[in-house]
This record gives structure tokens, C-alpha cells and sequence, in this order.
């Protein structure tokens, strides 16, 4: 089950590049379909996230899961779904949501990182 949960670990990784890699794409060309490339990266995060909680939680890996950090996480990652898709149906938002995706997608990391 190890490897089940590195290959969940890549995937959710990944998943945080395409959010980022949708809001550079979006900062250097307004006009690119960086809006699908973030919504994608984040329901990939929050599917993968997900699923490692479960398989935590299960007791299938050696790793504990603090729930409420995991409670905060979740939240945040769903907020960045929604104004990532509505980013996507509403290109004409206003710039607010987009650096409102950003902040939290940030702040989402350092959640990981530092708590």
C-alpha cells in the first residue's frame, strides 16, 4: 500500500503545479486557458487529498493524521475548486478571485509545510 500512497502523493503534487503553473500562465498571458489548467490541477489536489487521508486514517501507512489541520486544508482546497471554476465558466471575473486563488493556494502550502 506504500507505493499506492507515494503514486497519491506525486499525483497530489502534481496537482499543486497545475494550479501554479495556471496562475503564471494566467499572470504572463490573460488570454491562455489557464482557468481549465487550475480547475484541473484543483480537483486533482482535492481528490488526491483525499484519498491519502483515507489511507492514512486507515492505518495502511505509518503516517498520523492531525484532523484538524486536515479539517483546514480541506477547506481551503475546496474554496480554490469553486474560484477556480468559476474562473473557468466567468474568464471576464475580475481580478480579485484570480489573486484570491492564488492567496489561498499559497496559504494551503504553508499549511502543509509549517503546521
Amino acid at each position: 500500500m506504500e507505493i499506492v500512497y507515494n503514486a497519491l502523493v506525486v499525483l497530489h503534487l502534481l496537482g499543486m503545479a497545475g494550479i501554479v503553473s495556471g496562475v503564471v500562465a494566467r499572470l504572463v498571458a490573460p488570454e491562455s486557458p489557464s482557468a481549465k489548467i487550475m480547475l484541473w490541477g484543483a480537483g486533482a489536489q482535492v481528490v488526491t487529498g483525499v484519498a491519502l487521508v483515507g489511507i492514512a486514517s486507515a492505518g495502511l501507512v505509518d503516517n498520523e493524521v492531525d484532523n484538524t489541520k486536515i479539517a483546514v486544508k480541506l477547506v481551503v482546497a475546496m474554496a480554490v475548486l469553486v474560484l477556480a471554476h468559476v474562473l473557468w465558466r466567468r474568464p471576464e471575473s475580475g481580478r480579485g478571485l484570480f489573486y484570491s486563488l492564488a492567496g489561498l493556494t499559497l496559504a494551503n502550502v504553508l499549511i502543509a509545510v509549517f503546521w
